[in-house]
């Protein structure tokens, strides 16, 4: 009863013991700026099938310029296509697998052979003011052709670089000009800088820029707009190249003395990676006055996120304002309309809109707009002769992006490929493969190349491709050209139509990356014999697109979860729904498995600095949240031997390679997270809720900035997209299932889903019909110009019905709740929490997760405290003998159990971060069972002197003796107070002859250690300990008498490279991109104590 046994070998246990290849992590290997060696990169290999690596993705990318190889070997150059192919064999004969990244660098899908006419685009405009009734024979203004985000803003370049150019033409769009618009009044400016020349930035085009300094105290600015008459206003078009994102208040004043408010918006620190796009329109109540000021203020610095090193990007403290354009609108334009028409990932600006409406005097009727393409010339000629009145005439056309693929090295560094155009991202695929194809020896395919993955999206957005208008059609069902004028800013119709047509646009953006980009990239990886590997936008919505729609074109839906700063406590709440975003995708669409890239950190001061003790709870949290295998982040190529530490990727991290301190003891840690990984690919998971959460944002916007707390502990979900909802989800015997075998007892549409189109809505009448419980709001509206707010509000009121009831309504053969508190939900209809636990202290966090297997229910339960948690356990499992798995040691041992009806309770203590599984197998035979408890006796302490010998070649003397343990920086000898490596601890000890008495175990207890140890006793090998508790059952290995205990103690790089910083030292250290100096702060380090001898026994 006391050590773990296994009553029969079956396939399960076999898998957890030595877990399959599918089962391994993989690491991404990273081959940076053409340090790429062939023996280093065997050593590489040969390292990681050593401690258990499942598989490689091979990366090649270039932060900086360093080079510590005689002769680099660019991307793609004969040595690099050499280097390649002998890894592919030798991943092959190792029986691991090859990945490649989707493009040179990491993002996204571009490089030198995409020509400009493939690559990503934006459309663009200019408008030209004719007068009605006479002949019009002239040039319209051709809209600007430079590359960048939008209309004439330049993409940022690199000191040196050059990026192609394109344009051409669209189409013409015509309309009456709205009696409110008075384009030829002209005010004069003067600003709070005093008289400033504004006339580069009047154009309109962003092509030039003013600086604007601002005042230190209030870090604002202003610029003041008169009119020689009273004008009417109703919107600021601003666009700023820095700080960008700016508050902005408009005001007006009578007497020029005091002003009041129109509109505001606070600024708000902002970090570089969420950077919006350079202009935004900001709409008000139409006012009259002769003058106005513009007040911007700069946004503070951000708060440095926690962990984040000094280098990482941050947005700095202003001292100017640059100024792209700056206008008063005198016609009515639509708020923020760039974002919605695409030059913006994401809509949402920070504060509300003003509730406006529009009138005949500003708003364009949509049989006005006509479409004047054919009467162009190709030179921008317009010939035509419009009706009486004032008229706009808008030229569009479309230009590129810009946005290149990167970090790569320059040879290796193009264009992003179109990404809503099929046919140029099927050229592209066809000549990057074709690369892989030639450096492979023709090895693409299962027993080659076996996969691509695409990084999580920095490509910036595109809103344009020649065939959209043919898309848009297809897709929505209407002409959009009688709406162009929207995609101007303007108003057609009404705001509310405007809107919808907006939300039809990006939609259709949407679905087209999901199936030209992402679902083209599977469909040729397929006809090669490969798989796909996304990650989509990642945690950042950075792209127009529904994260979990891009995963599910993948093969293996991929998410990213940063070890440090994001994932410290609480976490960021986008990070922790990519996970469950890849993980619904895998359950819902039928996909095996589940990645993260996993750990990533950004370290500034501390690189080398991470033990598998301080990641295991981040990687046993992405566990719990429903990933399957482990990408860890990264491996950099070594090129040189003996080299140590050696090279890394700038501060991104991990530093996982075959020269970290613990490289080779760090078998067992991978081996845990193979074991995990392994059970959590079994059966299907379960989860009682799918969670549609709606057509309007994707999950990472969603949950940029807030925790998912809709869900009562206890219960699992899957997120639920619209493409799912719509074609994934149907009704059996009263619960929602899924072609891929998932089955929920609720759908559920949390507080915020209140607008839908009609198919979405038609689907979940449809279901509640068939006998689905449904869960939320009554709808409210609609999305898009085809789903009218009445036709919407019919099918609510058939399915809500009028006041909302307590206990449902009944629809057909369902229910339908109209509560936003589950827990109700759950109790009317008797569903009792798959997991509850009692007795545990009231901010314990405690995770877990459940997958059910044809012969297993398995679970697995995390504690992410750092203390001990004793509960007790209450799962939904009915018929089954509970048993605690251990992934660290495969062991196996027997629980202790009562079942009550369908529900077990088990007893549990979980250790500091302690993570087990309790698995549910074989036919109870009783209904309860207590297991033999067990008692700790001390049988000694190991005191007094240690003989400790230290690694050769790090600065160390041979041997030592240590009186008693200390830490490592705490010795007097340098070659000791800034060793780091491995150092043995020896010693010699007695043991009683009935301490080994039948029925009796002996563990050796380390106490404190840093930060890894592998003990041996009498000359057999024990095991490696690689967290607390640093514990090891020795018995088998003991004999009465003497006995010899050896302890080899691992520490981390950073004490050794501190030392090799010190005045007169000499370094034995390698890593010209250490950030340490002499005054950094040592680690603790080496065996702690105090060192024990415990006697287990059953309890009498």
């Amino acid at each position: 009863m006391l050590a773990p046994t296994i009553a029969t070998a079956d396939a399960l246990i076999e898998g957890f013991q030595s877990p399959p290849t599918p089962a391994r992590p993989q690491v991404w290997w990273h081959w940076m700026g053409g340090n790429i060696t062939p023996e280093g990169a065997a050593l590489d290999l040969e390292w990681m099938k050593r401690i258990g690596i499942g598989g490689v993705h091979v990366f090649s990318g270039a932060i900086g310029d360093l080079k510590v190889v005689a002769e680099p070997a660019p991307y793609m150059s004969s040595t690099w296509q050499e280097v390649f192919r002998q890894s592919l064999e030798t991943t092959r004969a190792a029986g691991m697998e090859l990945t490649i990244a989707g493009s040179p660098g990491w993002s996204q899908t571009g490089g030198p052979w995409v020509a400009p006419a493939d690559a990503m685009k934006k459309y663009v405009w200019s408008e030209t003011y004719i007068e009605g009734g006479r002949r019009f024979r002239g040039v319209l203004q051709r809209p600007p052709a430079m590359s960048g985000p939008f209309l004439g803003a330049a993409v940022h370049a690199k000191p040196g670089e050059t990026t192609p150019e394109l344009y051409a033409d669209s189409f013409v769009i015509a309309f009456p000009t709205p009696a409110a618009e008075t384009p030829a009044v002209q005010p004069t400016y003067t600003t709070s800088a005093g008289e400033i020349d504004l006339s580069p930035i009047r154009v309109g085009d962003l092509a030039n820029v003013i600086k604007l300094p601002i005042a230190a105290d209030t870090r604002s600015a202003w610029v003041q707009v008169q009119y020689a008459k009273p004008t009417e206003v109703s919107a600021l078009t601003l666009a700023v190249a820095s700080p960008v994102v700016t508050g902005v208040e408009v005001q007006v004043s009578e007497d020029g003395q005091q002003f009041r408010s129109l509109r505001k918006t606070a600024p708000r620190a902002i970090n570089t990676i969420d950077v919006p796009g350079p202009q935004r329109t900001y709409a008000f109540a139409p006012t009259i006055g002769k003058l106005f000021r513009v007040v911007l203020t700069a946004p503070p610095p951000p708060e440095p996120l926690p962990g984040l090193p000094k280098a990482f990007p941050r947005a700095k403290p202003a001292t100017e304002i640059a100024i792209m354009r700056l206008k008063l609108e005198t016609g009515a334009r639509l708020e923020h309309f760039e974002a919605k028409a695409g030059f913006e990932p994401t809509i949402g600006s920070g504060e509300a809109a003003p509730e406006l409406s529009v009138d005949a005097r500003t708003a364009i009727p949509k049989s006005q707009v006509l479409d004047l393409t054919n009467r162009m010339s190709a030179d921008g000629r317009l010939d035509w002769t419009p009706p009486s009145g004032q008229w706009t005439v808008l030229r569009f056309g479309y230009s590129l992006t810009g946005h290149k693929n990167g970090p790569a090295e320059p040879g290796a560094t193009g264009l992003e490929v179109d990404k809503l155009d099929p046919d140029a991202v099927k050229r592209y695929l066809d000549a990057y493969l074709d690369l892989y194809a030639k450096a492979s020896g023709g090895q693409l395919g299962p027993k080659g190349v076996q996969h691509l993955l695409t990084d999580s999206w920095e490509a910036g957005v595109q809103n344009w491709t020649p065939k959209l208008v043919d898309a848009f059609l297809a897709r929505r069902g209407y002409d959009p050209l009688p709406y162009f004028p929207v995609l101007a800013g303007r108003i057609v119709e009404s705001i509310d139509t405007s809107e919808r047509f907006l939300w039809d646009f990006r939609q259709t953006l949407k679905d087209m990356v999901a199936d030209n980009h992402h679902g083209v990239i599977a469909k040729e990886l397929h006809a090669r014999g490969m798989g796909y590997y996304s990650e989509a936008q990642g945690d950042t919505p950075r792209a127009i697109a529904d994260g979990m729609t891009l995963k599910a074109r993948s093969d293996i839906p991929t998410a990213e979860y940063w070890y440090r700063p994001f994932a410290s406590a609480p976490g960021q709440p986008s990070l922790k729904a990519d996970l469950e975003e890849a993980a619904s995708a895998a359950h819902v669409f039928g996909k095996p498995f589940a990645a993260a890239e996993a750990l990533t950190v950004a370290a500034g001061d501390d690189r080398w600095a991470f033990s598998p003790a301080m990641l295991k709870p981040v990687a046993d949290e992405i566990f719990a949240r429903g990933i399957n295998r482990i990408l860890i982040h990264e491996s950099h190529l070594q090129p040189l031997v003996d080299k140590e530490p050696g090279l890394t990727m700038s501060i991104f991290g991990q530093f996982f390679t075959r020269n970290e301190t613990w490289a080779e003891d760090a078998k067992p840690w991978i081996d845990y997270l193979a074991r995990t990984s392994h059970l959590l690919q079994q059966g299907r998971y379960v989860a009682d809720i799918a969670y549609f959460y709606g057509e309007e944002k994707n999950l990472t916007e969603l949950f940029r900035n807030r925790f998912n707390t809709d869900v009562p502990s206890g219960y699992y979900y899957d997120y639920i997209s619209p493409e799912a909802l719509l074609t994934r989800l149907s009704v059996k015997d009263g619960r929602i299932v899924t072609p891929s075998g998932m089955s929920y007892r609720v759908l559920y549409m949390p507080a915020h889903v209140t607008r839908y189109t009609l198919p979405a809505l038609r689907k979940v009448r449809e279901l509640v019909a068939a006998g689905a419980v449904i869960v939320g709001p009554k709808p409210t509206g609609g999305l898009g110009l085809a789903s009218a707010d009445n036709d919407v509000r019919a099918i609510a009121e058939e399915i809500w019905g009028g006041a909302p009831s307590p206990a449902g309504r009944m629809f057909g053969q369902g229910r339908v709740y109209e509560a936003s508190d589950l827990t109700q939900v759950f109790a009317m209809e008797r569903i009792a929490a798959d997991v509850s636990f009692s007795a545990a202290l009231p901010d314990a966090r405690i995770l877990t997760l459940h997958r059910r297997s044809d012969d297993a229910d398995i679970y697995f339960i995390s504690n992410q405290q750092a203390r001990r948690e004793t509960v007790e356990a209450t799962f939904r499992v009915a018929g089954r003998v509970p048993e605690l798995w251990r992934a660290e040691t495969a062991s196996i041992e027997k629980l202790s159990y009562r079942f009550d009806g369908d529900r077990v309770t088990v007893p549990l203590m979980l250790k500091p971060h302690e993570a087990v599984f309790v698995v549910f197998r074989g036919k109870v035979d009783r209904q309860h069972w207590t297991a033999p408890k067990l008692d700790e006796t001390m049988l000694t302490a190991l005191e007094g002197s240690w003989s400790v010998s230290f690694e050769s070649g790090r600065g160390a003397p041979s041997t030592a003796t240590f009186d008693q343990l200390v830490s490592w920086p705490q010795v007097e000898d340098p070659g000791i107070r800034y060793f780091s490596g491995g150092a043995t601890y020896s010693k010699r000890i007695n043991v009683s002859a009935h301490w080994l008495a039948s029925g009796k175990r002996v563990h050796l207890d380390l106490g404190t250690v840093h930060e890894l140890a592998t003990v041996t006793v009498n000359g057999k090998p024990i095991g490696t300990v690689w967290h607390a508790p640093y514990r090891l059952d020795i018995t088998d290995a003991l004999r009465r008498g003497e006995n010899r205990v050896d302890i080899k103690v691992v520490n981390l790089w950073p004490n050794r490279l501190i030392g090799d910083k010190r005045p007169g030292a000499t370094p034995v250290t390698f890593a010209p991109q250490s950030p340490y100096t002499a005054d950094s702060p040592l680690l603790p380090s080496g065996l702690l104590g105090p060192v024990k001898l415990i006697g287990i026994s059953e309890a009498r």
